[in-house]
Formats: structure tokens, C-alpha cells, sequence
């Protein structure tokens, strides 16, 4: 057999960024128009929680059998597919009822799950140990970059031409991320492993990541940040429309600048805590600053001037969306040798079991009480908790 060319870790990094990238406007895209989908199926825009909880709750059982795949079938080959099951997914949206919106849940939530795996296993092999809060920052960075483009962009696409034609933008951007996968494919795969220690485990790594106490809590926390970070995300631009005054566009734009938040804090996050030689340093430093904002989101009301409010969901994006790269670099840290990607299975269980919470219990909370803002108000509660779970995952990595 021919010997392989190397292939650059830039690409390894530019792929997993713009796979990263793909499914997070693949799953943000449905809540940023969510008024005018609704108005086309026919629907209440609030019930735009269960899709997002439907999306993510095949993220999580997706996520449970991809750590034990990815070894296997190679995880240049799952960032593929990844893309593939995204890719088909849109395409349901795209189709006028909503059971086809349910089928684009699930097949986009899939690709979700294969995702984050996958990217795991790639940067660990081929990227510096010295630098892993860095490089895992930086590829979390394509998560609120794909929110920036979708929160500028679907709002006018969908009042100027029609909503679908921000589907097929992010479908496009899939198509290029696959082929540019496709170059480092065979040399990424060639050390796949079809009798990997992680074939024996039939729940992936979710039984261990909950036996070792400093990834349990890690992970525990974890599943808070994602809820807090989903509602966010979720909820927003409706909050804003219904009780904030502002139109669509607007919202659309106020959503924009607590993505741009995450995508510009997550680099100088992450070169903090390898500069700390801390990641749970900095997610307690993040988790304090995402339950101030989360107070001032509660007790946000039209009569704020604009500028306060800009800076609000900056605020709200530099520590809700700003901690995903350190958790999973820290999960990489603490995995046994050899089941890397099987950890990051398990941790992506618990990211996106707390999204597959977040919003359905937004849903219902807000049902009762008929307001946002008041609704609001879980965030800053489940913060407080996650905060505690950060000590005792302090007290035993």
C-alpha cells in the first residue's frame, strides 16, 4: 500500500470547525425565523422548543453509539456522515407539514451526534497536548460563528425571499465541509481500529464517564450550561418580538451579537485555562459571569436604551455559549488512554441531554406563568446549581 501524505493539522482543525459550524446553524436556523415557520405550518412560534428538544434528543442517542463507531469506522468518515444526515435533514424542513419537521429533527440531531466525536478523536491525534483548550476552542468557535451567519442572515432571507432559502445556504456549507473532508479522509482513517476496546461498551461512554467522579460532575455541570445555553438561543429572538418591542430583523441582530459574544470569547478562554493549566478554573470564572447576565436577561425591559442591551447579550454569549470547547477539552484530558473518543461520546450525551431539557421545560414553565422574562428566570437558577457541581468536580479531578 502506498504511503499517505501527512495532512496539515490546520485542516484537521478548519474541518472539525466548519462540521462544528454546520450542525450548530442546522439546529439554530428553525428558532432565529421561528414567527415566520410558524406562520407557514401553522403553529404557535413558542412550540419551536420541541423541535429543539426533539433535535437534541437524537443528538443524545446518536452521541451514546458514536463514540463506540467512530474508532471503527473512522472519524474522517463521521465527519462525513455527519454532514450527510445534516444535510438531510434540512432538506425535511424545507418540506411544507410538520411531521417532515419532526423527520429534519432527527436526522439533524444524528448529525449532531456524530460530530462532536469524531472531532474529538481527530484533534486529539493530530494536534499539540500542550495546546488542547486552544485547538478545542477553536473548533467550539464554529458553533456560535454558524449562529452569527444564521441570526444575520435567515431573518432576511426569509422576509425577503422566503425562509427556505436559508435552509439550502446551510446545506450548500455542508456539501463544502464534506468534500473538504474528503482529503484528509484516508489518512485520518487509515489507523482505524474495527476491534477497539470501546465495541464491548453497548451504552458508548456513558457508563464511563459516570464512574469516574471528575468527569461525572464535569458532565453533570455540563448539562445545565447546555440547557442555559440552548434557551438562550432558543428563546431569544420570540422574548424579544413579544416583550421586548423590537422587530424580527432586530431580535435577529440582538441574537447575532450574543453569538459573535461566544465566537470572540472562546479562543481567549481557552488560551486562559491552558495558561492557568486550569479548565475548571475558568468554566467557575464563566459560570459566575453567565448567572449576572442571566439577571440582568430576566430583568430585561423595553425601556433599556439599545446600547445596554447590546452589551447584555454580548455579556450572555461570552459565558453561555463561550464554555463548550474547555468541557470538552477537559473530558479529553481526564479519558483513559485509548478511549478518547469514547468519553467524548458520553460527555456529548450529557451536553445534549440538557438541551433536550432546557427548552420543553421552558415551554412548559412558560405556559404557567405567560411571561418570558419571568421564564427566564431558570437560567440564573440552574447556574447557581452547576456552579456547585464545578467545586466537586474541582475537589476530585
Amino acid at each position: 500500500m502506498p504511503a499517505l501524505q501527512p495532512v496539515p493539522a490546520w485542516l484537521v482543525v478548519l474541518v472539525t470547525t466548519a462540521a462544528q459550524m454546520v450542525v450548530a446553524m442546522a439546529n439554530v436556523v428553525l428558532p432565529t425565523i421561528a414567527p415566520k415557520v410558524a406562520e407557514s405550518l401553522g403553529v404557535d412560534p413558542v412550540m419551536v422548543g420541541y423541535h429543539v428538544g426533539l433535535t437534541f434528543g437524537a443528538a443524545t442517542v446518536a452521541s451514546v453509539y458514536a463514540g463506540v463507531i467512530v474508532p471503527r469506522w473512522g472519524a474522517g468518515l463521521m465527519t462525513q456522515m455527519s454532514m450527510v444526515f445534516t444535510t438531510l435533514g434540512l432538506g425535511f424542513f424545507a418540506l411544507p407539514h410538520v411531521f417532515f419537521t419532526l423527520l429534519g429533527s432527527i436526522a439533524v440531531g444524528a448529525g449532531m451526534g456524530f460530530a462532536s466525536p469524531a472531532a474529538a478523536l481527530l484533534l486529539v491525534r493530530h494536534t499539540p497536548p500542550g495546546r488542547r483548550n486552544l485547538v478545542f476552542s477553536i473548533k467550539q468557535t464554529g458553533v456560535p460563528l454558524g449562529g452569527v451567519i444564521v441570526s444575520l442572515t435567515a431573518p432576511v432571507l426569509a422576509i425577503s425571499f422566503g425562509w427556505r432559502w436559508a435552509l439550502a445556504l446551510i446545506a450548500l456549507i455542508a456539501i463544502a465541509t464534506l468534500l473538504a473532508a474528503e482529503r484528509g479522509r484516508p489518512s485520518w482513517d487509515r489507523d482505524r481500529q474495527a476491534e477497539s476496546a470501546a465495541r464491548s461498551e453497548p451504552f458508548g461512554g456513558v457508563p464511563l464517564v459516570w464512574r469516574m467522579p471528575g468527569l461525572r460532575w464535569i458532565s453533570l455541570a455540563a448539562v445545565l450550561f447546555s440547557a442555559i445555553q440552548r434557551v438562550l438561543l432558543t428563546f431569544t429572538v420570540v422574548y424579544l418580538v413579544a416583550e421586548g418591542g423590537y422587530g424580527l430583523i432586530e431580535a435577529g441582530i440582538m441574537l447575532s451579537v450574543a453569538q459573535a459574544g461566544g465566537a470572540v470569547s472562546r479562543v481567549p478562554w481557552g488560551w486562559l485555562a491552558d495558561r492557568l493549566r486550569s479548565g475548571l478554573a475558568v468554566l467557575t470564572i464563566i459560570c459566575v459571569v453567565m448567572i449576572a447576565s442571566s439577571i440582568g436577561l430576566a430583568g430585561l425591559t423595553p425601556d433599556w436604551p439599545t446600547p445596554l442591551v447590546y452589551l447584555l447579550f454580548l455579556v450572555l454569549g461570552a459565558s453561555c455559549n463561550g464554555w463548550n470547547g474547555i468541557i470538552h477539552a477537559e473530558c479529553a484530558r481526564l479519558s483513559p488512554p485509548g478511549l478518547i473518543s469514547l468519553v467524548a461520546g458520553g460527555t456529548s450525551f450529557f451536553i445534549y441531554g440538557g438541551v433536550l431539557l432546557g427548552p420543553p421545560v421552558f415551554t412548559v414553565v412558560y405556559g404557567v406563568t405567560g411571561s418570558y422574562s419571568a421564564t427566564f428566570g431558570l437560567m440564573v437558577g440552574a447556574g447557581v446549581i452547576s456552579l456547585g457541581m464545578l467545586l466537586f468536580a474541582r475537589r476530585n479531578g
